[in-house]
């Protein structure tokens, strides 16, 4: 009886390191896939914004309305650490360009919102491993709104 819970014991051994690779493996996935999700749609929400401007309010290329609209998006969200209330105005870069359309007015003017999120100086839910990779440094998205014409 007892040769066979020593068994148990070596066999448990050796399953669980590869058990909690994938276990480990499968959480660090998850909180990246998530961040990404939320930065993305922290940009969506940016072009939104974009989009709901009247056409006689100028959008300029650093507008802090649509930078705040970003914000105000990653800061529901439960990616940034709550150490410091303005980490995400700090941390998070926030791009706006305009293209302007065709001489023709097919396609119409848009704008580009790009969103870049400092993943590696966030303090993740499980530390990193050695020889098991590392995650991303930055997570980046872009969204694109269509101007209205005035």
């Amino acid at each position: 009886m007892s040769l066979q819970r020593g068994i148990a014991a070596v066999e448990f051994a050796l399953v669980f390191g590869f058990l909690f690779l994938v276990l480990y493996g499968i959480a660090t996935f998850g909180a990246a896939l998530y961040t990404q999700q939320v930065v993305t749609r922290a940009a969506e929400e940016g072009a939104r914004a974009i989009s709901l401007l009247p056409p006689s309010v100028p959008l300029v290329d650093d507008d802090a309305r649509i930078k705040g609209v970003v914000f105000n998006s990653l800061k529901t969200s439960m990616i940034a650490p709550t150490v410091s209330s303005n980490w995400i105005e700090q941390k998070v870069n926030v791009r706006i360009s305009k293209q302007p359309g065709s001489p023709t007015g097919i396609p119409p003017a848009q704008a580009t919102v790009v969103v870049t999120f400092p993943y590696d100086s966030v303090s993740r839910l499980l530390p990193s491993l050695p020889l098991v990779g590392s995650s991303p440094e930055k997570l980046t998205s872009r969204a694109i709104a269509a101007l209205q014409s005035s």
